[in-house]
């Protein structure tokens, strides 16, 4: 049976705008290396007396979520293991040491490196 034009043209149009709809949504990936990276600096300069506001008012910005730096606890020294890639995320275990009251803590960061840099304390 023979197509006309016009449906063959309606075809064509519904196939670009259902595949123009798919694409127009973005798809973030987890970025273990940069994650990595951008963890190693916010624990640094938390170490290094850094503020959250210093950190945001980087360029990029890096957002951070974690009360104990909020609440102005030293951090002396750290230890990232390996990020394992979470969603679009990475996680990683950690280890935070300083003077009470923080002590000795290990403690899970989540690190996103997309729309935005953020650095979340887990449970």
């Amino acid at each position: 049976m023979p197509t006309s034009p016009s449906f063959a043209w309606l075809g064509a149009l519904a196939t670009a705008l259902a595949v123009a709809g798919c694409a127009g949504r973005a798809e973030y990936v987890a970025e273990p290396d940069k994650a990595t990276t951008i963890l190693e600096e916010t624990l640094a300069a938390w170490r290094d007396g850094a503020t959250c506001e210093d950190l945001r008012a980087r360029k990029p910005p890096v957002h951070v979520a974690d009360e104990r730096g909020l609440r102005g606890a030293k951090l002396e020294s750290f230890t990232i293991r390996k990020g394992i890639p979470f969603g679009p995320s990475t996680r990683f275990e950690v280890t935070l040491e300083g003077p009470p009251p923080l002590g000795k803590k290990e403690v899970v960061y989540t690190v996103s490196t997309q729309p935005a840099i953020s650095v979340a304390l887990g449970d």
